[in-house]
C-alpha cells in the first residue's frame, strides 16, 4: 500500500496489510525523518486495540527503537509481548532513584548528563517532561544548596507541593522568612533570590521558563531575573535551565558557562491542528463575535467527554466566556447533573453566594486567571487535574509553567492583553494539548489565524549587552561591561556609593530610584514627618510615598487603567479598613448606582472582579513592592545625613502583601493556606512558633481544634 499522502491522522483501524506495509513505512522513513515517523507511532499506540495483533510485535520494534520506554512499559504491563533484550532496554530507561518513573530516550540522555553535572539548558516541548528531571535531580541527593528560580508565586507553591516527597532529605524554602538548614531547596522567584539574607552558595540552580530573560518578551520582572540569576551563577553552580520553544541562545554563552544546549522536538503526544471554519452567515462585528462564540460552544460540548482548555486574552474574557457557555448549555437543556466542590462554600461565606463562579464549578466548567486569589488558582488547576472539571477557560497564565494539560485546546482570541498573540505563546498554548501517558493526541481547535513562524533567539541582557537596562548595567563588575556601554557605566557608579549599593540591590529603575532619592532629600528639610514613619501611615505620607513610587517607579510599558495616581491611594486605605466581604459589598453598592441598567448578576461578577485585580496586582503586589523600594531609600539617607531616626515602611508593606495577617504567616500565604484560615487559627498559635514549627503546628490541627474550618480549608491544610 502507497503511503505517501494518506492523512494517517484520521486513520481508525489497521488490518494486517495495511498495519504491516505501514510499520514498513515508518522503518523506512526514521532514515529521512525520525519526527515524522514517530508521529505515526504515536498514532498506532492511540488505535493500539484497532491493529491486527499479528502485526504488533513489528510496532513493539519501532516503538522501542523510537525510545518511547513510558509507552513500551504500559505495553508490558498490559500483556507481557516484550522480550528479555527488550526488558534489559526497558529497565536502562528507569530512573536509578524514582520510584516507578521509565524515562523516554531523550530524557535518559538528559539524565545521564545531569549525573555527570553538565550545565543544561534545554528547550524542549511541553509535553516533553522536562520537570520531571528536577526530581531525578533532587533524588541524586548530592547537592547541598539547591535553588530553584520560578517566574510567580503560584508556581512556587505548586513546585513544593510536587517536592514534598524530598523534604525528609531537605528542609523546603519558599518565603525569605524561613531559616535554612544544613541541606535545603530553595523554592523562590528572583525578586526573593535577591531579598533572601544571607543567602548560601547555591550548588545546583534551576531557572524554570528561562526564556523569561529575555528583554523582548515584554515581561517586566526580566531585569530583576537577569540580576539574580548574575548574582547566583558568580559562584558557578550546576544548572539546568528549561523551557519552551527557544532555537538559539547567545553566542558563546554555552562556552563561558560550558553549558550544552539541548534544543529537542521530541514529543511522545501528537498534536492535530483543526482550523475552525468560521463561515459568518452575519455581518457586524458584534453578530459574528455570537456567532464565533456559538461555534465554540457547539465544540466544547462535543467534546464534552474529553477535557478542554479555552484560551483567551483577558481575565475579564475568561470569565464572561465561561459564564456565556454555561447560559448555552442551560439554554439548551443540556447540563448535566451539578456537583459540590469543597471550594464553593469557602466562597459563598468569603465573597458572596451570588457569584456566578460557584454555578460555574457546581457545572464542570472552571476559570483560571491572573486576578482571583493564588489558593483559588491552585484549586483549578487541582480540580481540572482531578477530573473534576470538564473546561478550563484561561488566559496566558496557562503557558507559565502550570502542570496540567487537556486532550484538547481551544485558542479562541489572537491577542495576549493588548498584545497580538506572537509565535512563540501560540505555540506555548498549542503544547497544552495531549499529555504523556494520559492522550496519545492531542487536538488544537484553532479560531484566528496561526502567527507567522519565526525563530526564536534568546538574548540574556546580562550577558550579551546587545539590548541592557540601567537597571541590569549597574549590578555589573566593570570588567564585565562591553566597551559599547562603558561610558554609561561609569555614569551610572558616579554617585554617593552607599545610595548606590541600595539602588542595585533594588533592581528597579536607576533614574527613577536617584529622583526619589532627590526628592526625599529635598522633603526632609521642608516637612520630615511625610517620610519618617512607621507601622500605618496617614493619610499625607501614604499620597506622598504613592506619588513618588508611580511617578518614578512605573515602567513606560507597564498598563495601570483603570487605577490612577489619585484612586490608588484612596484603593489601599480602602483594603486595609474592610475584609474581602465587606469590599466586595461596597463595591457593588458603587457599581450598582453607577450603572441601574445592569443586572444584579453582572454587578455581583464586576464588582468582585474588581477587587480581586485590586488586590492581587495592586495591594498584594506592586505596592509592597514600591514600599520596600521607598524604605530601603530613605532609611539611607537619614543614615547618610545623620539623622537620629528613620522611617520603617516594613510592617506595612508585609501587611499588603500578606493580606493583612501577621508577618510570621507570610509563610502560610505563600503555601496556598486563605488568609481566612490563619484569621481562624492564629489565636492558638504559640507567639514563638516560626518557620518550620509553625508548619508542623499547622499540620496538626483538625476539625475538632476548630468547628468553624470548613473542608476547602482543611484540605489546603493538609497539603502544607
Amino acid at each position: 500500500m502507497e503511503w505517501n499522502g494518506v492523512d494517517i491522522a484520521n486513520i481508525e483501524s489497521l488490518n494486517f496489510e495495511e498495519s504491516f506495509s505501514l510499520a514498513r513505512y515508518v522503518a523506512q522513513q526514521k532514515s529521512v525523518s525520525q519526527e515524522n515517523a514517530n508521529k505515526i507511532i504515536i498514532k498506532v499506540l492511540d488505535i493500539w486495540d484497532k491493529i491486527d495483533d499479528s502485526t504488533k510485535e513489528l510496532w513493539i520494534d519501532l516503538i522501542e527503537s523510537a525510545g518511547f520506554y513510558p509507552y513500551l512499559l504500559k505495553l508490558i504491563e498490559s500483556n507481557s509481548q516484550l522480550d528479555t533484550t527488550s526488558e534489559i532496554r526497558s529497565s536502562y530507561h528507569s530512573s536509578n532513584k524514582l520510584e516507578d518513573i521509565t524515562f523516554h530516550k531523550e530524557q535518559k540522555i538528559l539524565a545521564n548528563l545531569i549525573a555527570e553535572e553538565r550545565n543544561l539548558i534545554v528547550s524542549a516541548p511541553t509535553s516533553f517532561g522536562k520537570s520531571l528531571l528536577i526530581q531525578e535531580i533532587i533524588s541524586l541527593n548530592k547537592y547541598k544548596n539547591i535553588l530553584i528560580i520560578q517566574p510567580t508565586l503560584a508556581l512556587i507553591n505548586e513546585t513544593r507541593i510536587n517536592l514534598k516527597k524530598f523534604s525528609d532529605n531537605y528542609n523546603i524554602i519558599v518565603n525569605t522568612s524561613q531559616e535554612m538548614e544544613d541541606r535545603n531547596i530553595f523554592i523562590l522567584t528572583a525578586e526573593r533570590v535577591l531579598e533572601y539574607e544571607g543567602l548560601p552558595d547555591i550548588d545546583y540552580c534551576i531557572l524554570d521558563e528561562f526564556y523569561k530573560l529575555s528583554s523582548f518578551r515584554d515581561d517586566e520582572r526580566s531585569d530583576v531575573l537577569n540580576i539574580a540569576l548574575k548574582k547566583v551563577l558568580r559562584n558557578n553552580p550546576v544548572f539546568y535551565f528549561i523551557g519552551p520553544n527557544i532555537d538559539g541562545i547567545p553566542e558563546g554563552f554555552k562556552e563561558r558557562y560550558n553549558a550544552i544546549f539541548f534544543k529537542t522536538n521530541y514529543s511522545l503526544v501528537n498534536t492535530d491542528i483543526v482550523k475552525v471554519n468560521l463561515n459568518y452567515q452575519t455581518t457586524g462585528v458584534r453578530k459574528q463575535a455570537i456567532e464565533k462564540e456559538k461555534k465554540l460552544f457547539e465544540l466544547l460540548y462535543m467534546q464534552r467527554h474529553e477535557q478542554s482548555i479555552v484560551y483567551v486574552s483577558s481575565p475579564q474574557r475568561a470569565y464572561s466566556l465561561a459564564i456565556k457557555y454555561y447560559n448555552y448549555l442551560s439554554e439548551n437543556k443540556l447540563i448535566k447533573e451539578g456537583q459540590h466542590l469543597p471550594v464553593s462554600e469557602w466562597i459563598q461565606e468569603n465573597l458572596s453566594e451570588n457569584w456566578r463562579f460557584n454555578t460555574l464549578l457546581k457545572n464542570y466548567i472552571g476559570v483560571h486567571s491572573g486576578i482571583i486569589p493564588k489558593h483559588l488558582v491552585h484549586s483549578m488547576i487541582e480540580y481540572f487535574n482531578d477530573g473534576k472539571l470538564d473546561v478550563l477557560f484561561c488566559t496566558s497564565t496557562i503557558i507559565e509553567g502550570v502542570n496540567t494539560s487537556a486532550k484538547n485546546v481551544f485558542i479562541f482570541d489572537n491577542k495576549k492583553g493588548p498584545n497580538t498573540l506572537d509565535f512563540f505563546d501560540f505555540s506555548n498554548i498549542k503544547g497544552r494539548a495531549g499529555r504523556m501517558l494520559q492522550h496519545y493526541t492531542g487536538k488544537v481547535y484553532i479560531f484566528n489565524n496561526i502567527p507567522q513562524k519565526e525563530d526564536i533567539d534568546l538574548d540574556i541582557p546580562y550577558y550579551d549587552q546587545k539590548f541592557i537596562n540601567d537597571e541590569i548595567l549597574v549590578n555589573l563588575d566593570r570588567d564585565e561591561v562591553h566597551s559599547p556601554h562603558i561610558e554609561r557605566y561609569d555614569k551610572l557608579h558616579n554617585y554617593n556609593e552607599e545610595l548606590l549599593k541600595i539602588i542595585k540591590k533594588n533592581a528597579v529603575s536607576v533614574e527613577g530610584q536617584k529622583e526619589i532619592i532627590r526628592k526625599i532629600e529635598h522633603e526632609l528639610k521642608k516637612n520630615p514627618k511625610l517620610i519618617i514613619w512607621d507601622n500605618f501611615p496617614d493619610r499625607d505620607q501614604l499620597n506622598f510615598v504613592i506619588s513618588l513610587a508611580w511617578n518614578h517607579l512605573l515602567k513606560p510599558t507597564e498598563t495601570t487603567r483603570p487605577m490612577t495616581i489619585r484612586k490608588l491611594p484612596v484603593t489601599i486605605r480602602k483594603h486595609i479598613s474592610n475584609n474581602l466581604h465587606t469590599l466586595i459589598k461596597e463595591e457593588k453598592n458603587y457599581l450598582q448606582e453607577k450603572n441601574p441598567k445592569w443586572e444584579a448578576e453582572r454587578v455581583m461578577d464586576t464588582a468582585i472582579e474588581n477587587v480581586f485585580r485590586e488586590k492581587r496586582h495592586w495591594i498584594s503586589y506592586k505596592v509592597p513592592k514600591w514600599l520596600n523600594v521607598v524604605n530601603n531609600l530613605q532609611k539611607a539617607i537619614c543614615k547618610n545625613k545623620g539623622l537620629s531616626r528613620s522611617g520603617d515602611y516594613s510592617f506595612f508593606a508585609s501587611y499588603l502583601e500578606n493580606e493583612g495577617v501577621e508577618e510570621r504567616f507570610s509563610l502560610l500565604i505563600d503555601m496556598g493556606i486563605p488568609s481566612s484560615v490563619i484569621n481562624k487559627i492564629n489565636h492558638l498559635v504559640p507567639d514563638n512558633l516560626k518557620g518550620q514549627e509553625l508548619i508542623q503546628f499547622v499540620k496538626n490541627l483538625r476539625k475538632n481544634n476548630i468547628s468553624s474550618l470548613m473542608v476547602y480549608e482543611i484540605n489546603k491544610i493538609k497539603q502544607l
